[in-house]
């Protein structure tokens, strides 16, 4: 699976969605760039046992950004890219998240970035043990994830 397999990278217009509430165990945040074209959007990206959501910042939201989510049974592949750790993106792009659903790729810029699609492989296989779907296709090089790995 590549970026251009997915119909897009261009957001789906959806209404706000919902900020994590206090019902949901948030499992993993930080702060985060969401990427809308050209303009990137500042604000916290949560990971939940159900779903990622994305509250941008007030200043964002002023501007007209909205909060989004990500609904985990939705996600069909985790791209890191560039693929490899060790490469460089072209054109001094960042490195970044992709995650590719059904409706369009969602592009986030997170800090400590492999350690991120670790967090949401780990979350994926202890869904999938409890019954919840198949993991999606994982795709990056280079990197192992010592949760997932055998003693």
């Amino acid at each position: 699976m590549t970026a251009t397999d997915a119909p897009s990278s261009r957001l789906p217009r959806k209404p706000n969605a919902p900020k994590p509430g206090p019902d949901e165990a948030i499992r993993k945040r930080s702060g985060a760039d969401l990427q809308n074209g050209w303009l990137a959007r500042h604000g916290t990206f949560t990971l939940t046992d159900t779903r990622i959501v994305f509250v941008p910042t007030p200043l964002d939201t002023g501007l007209g950004a909205k909060r989004r989510e990500i609904m985990l049974t939705d996600v069909r592949a985790i791209e890191r890219f560039p693929r490899n750790p060790n490469d460089s993106p072209r054109g001094g792009r960042r490195p970044r998240l992709l995650l590719h659903t059904d409706e369009c790729i969602y592009e986030f810029m997170l800090p400590d970035l492999d350690s991120w699609i670790d967090a949401l492989e780990k979350m994926f296989v202890m869904r999938s043990k409890r019954g919840l779907g198949d993991p999606p296709q994982v795709l990056r090089e280079g990197v192992e994830n010592f949760m997932l790995a055998e003693d």
